[in-house]
């Protein structure tokens, strides 16, 4: 029943208000997305062992510019609640510090850093691995921002974390699902594996979200203890969809996006899901950000895309 019932739902769309590509200053694939407020943002790329670059606007996402170019690839950014950036890559994380108009190197590691989330400038956790091996969880700031507290390495690569709160935090990665209840100090590995883990999120400190790049959607109302499966993957057919990033911007309302044009809304939950319409079926999207009713997708080859419902 659960698979009629997103069949049907995938035979609807999403007509959205706004959807357009804007100028980019780059052709490397773009990877994450983040704004402060409805005008300011920044966007992370590169390519692979060669460069990194770190974009920004001040228009709302109209137009972008070169802010800061690196040797490595750039693979996550985010803004804390004090309005300090951070932005991880390979072999290492950068901060901006609030009213700065440079990024500084906050520590070398020569990892393959996949995603961070500080939800202050006092500590963070920094996940990330070399292909789906060699995975890292990298925690900041028993004493002081720069210290690195503890380091774990685990067999399997590590993609996404996420605080639902002050001190409880979420990583996911290859079949793995970690939790920990003191800020990354100790974690606790959960029971579900079966896809790679790409993203999490949580719009309230009880509600996440967690999606796999073999199309499989997960969901949590008890602050992630436990996890319901609300769409399962596959490798093969309609079920194999590869999902890369996530945002919801309330328990009930968010977007998933992906490979191949797949931008898809839920308005219940993840109930059911409609897929975004003007979404271009050439647009391999990486990353989106939604602030109230206006959002900002990336993609890879450098591709940018404002929208509003």
């Amino acid at each position: 029943m659960l698979f009629i019932g997103m069949q049907a739902c995938q035979k609807e769309s999403l007509s959205l208000k706004v959807f357009r590509e804007v100028g980019s200053p780059v052709a490397d694939d773009l990877t994450s997305v983040w704004m402060t407020d409805s005008l300011h943002g920044s966007i992370t790329g590169g390519k692979a062992w060669e460069r990194g670059v770190i974009l920004s606007t001040s228009d709302g996402g109209n137009t972008w510019q070169t802010d800061t170019l690196l040797n490595r690839k750039m693979e996550c950014i985010m803004f804390d609640n004090d309005g300090q950036g951070y932005a991880c890559g390979q072999d290492g994380i950068y901060f901006k510090s609030p009213g700065s108009s440079h990024w500084e190197s906050f520590r070398i590691n020569y990892f393959w850093n996949r995603a961070c989330h500080f939800p202050d400038s006092s500590h963070g956790v920094m996940t990330g691995g070399g292909g789906f091996q060699g995975g890292q969880i990298s925690t900041f700031g028993s004493d002081a921002f720069w210290k690195l507290d503890t380091l774990l390495e685990l067999p399997n690569a590590l993609a996404g974390v996420c605080f639902s709160d002050a001190v409880t935090v979420h990583a996911v990665g290859l079949g793995w699902i970690m939790r920990s209840d003191n800020a990354g100090r100790h974690w606790q590995r959960l029971e579900h594996t079966g896809d790679f883990f790409q993203d999490v999120q949580f719009p309230t400190p009880d509600v996440g979200y967690i999606c796999g790049s073999s199309g499989t959607i997960l969901k949590t109302t008890d602050g992630g203890q436990s996890w319901q499966t609300i769409r399962k993957g596959g490798s093969t057919g309609k079920r194999n969809r590869p999902f890369r990033s996530l945002w919801f911007t309330s328990p009930d309302e968010g977007y998933i996006a992906g490979d191949g044009g797949l931008l898809w809304y839920t308005g219940n939950g993840g109930a059911d899901w409609l897929p975004v319409e003007e979404a271009p079926a050439d647009a391999d999207f990486t990353g989106i950000f939604v602030l109230g009713n206006k959002g900002w997708a990336v993609a890879k080859k450098g591709r940018v895309f404002c929208l509003e419902r």
